[in-house]
Order: C-alpha cells, then sequence, then structure tokens
C-alpha cells in the first residue's frame, strides 16, 4: 500500500476531516458539566489538542496552513493574526484585557501539556500547569480579579485560572473559526 495516501482521509473508522473531528469535540463539550466524569474530561482535553495536529496537517498538504502551526520543543504556538475576531463570546474570556490570542494560546497549550501528560503519564510543561482541581488556587490579586467563580473544574496555567468551560467556549470558536478561514480560500 501506498503510505503516501496512508491518511485518516484514506483510511479511517469515520471521522476523515478536521471538521469532523470538531463535531467530536463540541459533543465532547457538551459533556463537561458542572461535574464533570474525568473520561469526559479526557476527551475533550485529547479531542481538542488532536484538532489542532489534524488542522495542520490536514490543511499544511493543500498549502493553506502556512500560518499555523503546533506547539513543539522549538517554537511556539503560530495561529492566524486575525483569530481574535472568531472569540465572538467573550464572557469565556477571564480577562480579555490581557489578549484574546494570548488566552486562545493559553488554552491550546492546557490541552497539549494535558494530552501529553494523559499518554505519558508525566508533565513536560516545565511546571506551566501548576494545579487541576474543582476549586481554583487564589495565590494573588490577578487571581482574585480574573478568576470565575462558576462551580467548574480548574486549571492554573502559568498564574492564570482557567475553568474547563472557559477552555471549551475559547476553543470550539477559535476551531470553527480556523477551519473555516482555511475553507475560504
Amino acid at each position: 500500500m501506498d503510505t503516501t495516501s496512508r491518511t485518516m482521509y484514506a483510511l479511517s473508522y469515520g471521522i476523515f476531516t478536521p471538521d469532523d473531528l470538531l463535531k467530536k469535540l463540541r459533543l465532547d463539550g457538551d459533556r463537561l458539566t458542572d461535574d464533570p466524569h474525568p473520561y469526559d474530561i479526557f476527551n475533550f482535553i485529547v479531542t481538542a489538542y488532536v484538532l489542532a495536529e489534524w488542522i495542520e496537517k490536514f490543511y499544511r498538504a493543500s498549502g493553506k496552513a502556512k500560518n499555523f502551526s503546533v506547539a513543539s520543543r522549538n517554537k511556539e504556538w503560530t495561529i492566524p493574526t486575525i483569530s481574535d475576531e472568531w472569540i465572538l463570546d467573550t464572557t469565556c474570556v477571564p480577562n480579555v484585557d490581557s489578549g484574546i490570542k494570548r488566552n486562545i494560546v493559553n488554552c491550546l497549550s492546557i490541552c497539549a501539556y494535558t494530552a501529553n501528560a494523559s499518554k505519558h503519564f508525566h508533565w513536560k510543561d516545565n511546571g506551566a500547569v501548576a494545579a487541576i482541581g474543582k476549586e481554583p488556587p487564589i495565590n494573588d490579586y490577578y487571581q482574585h480579579f480574573f478568576t470565575s467563580t462558576d462551580k467548574d473544574m480548574y486549571v492554573d496555567f502559568q498564574g492564570q485560572n482557567y475553568g474547563l468551560k472557559q477552555i471549551r467556549g475559547i476553543l470550539l470558536q477559535f476551531y470553527t473559526g480556523l477551519i473555516l478561514y482555511f475553507e475560504q480560500d
């Protein structure tokens, strides 16, 4: 068999494209209740990270993903400059004034680090994820003023608390906009 055609698009169990995986992410996100089951958290986080990889590879093959890349050891996340325009409902953003793009990248990073730790059992994030729990740690004035008080599961990422509902809101809007952005060309 020709190895160049061995992609999920050519050989699959029913999820072929990034848009198909985005539909799964929406379903996974719907399962993030006030008291989510750990399996539902795992499914959402892993799918959210894998979707970034799929988008990069799927659209890079067609030459469209030049301004989007997944972070690696040697590089940071690259996202389109207009990506902040895709977050229409900003109620999910902990601190809009800190920049929408920064919050998108933080949520992408949270999913990448958590998915990687889930896969390898070890955190390789240099301490970027400091805590995960039902109660967000409030260690300073910034966290006091910019942490949601909703019942949720929280991640302390580089001193900023994100609830899963916030991560879901940011990433679902971002990925929807990103796929539409690449499909328009």
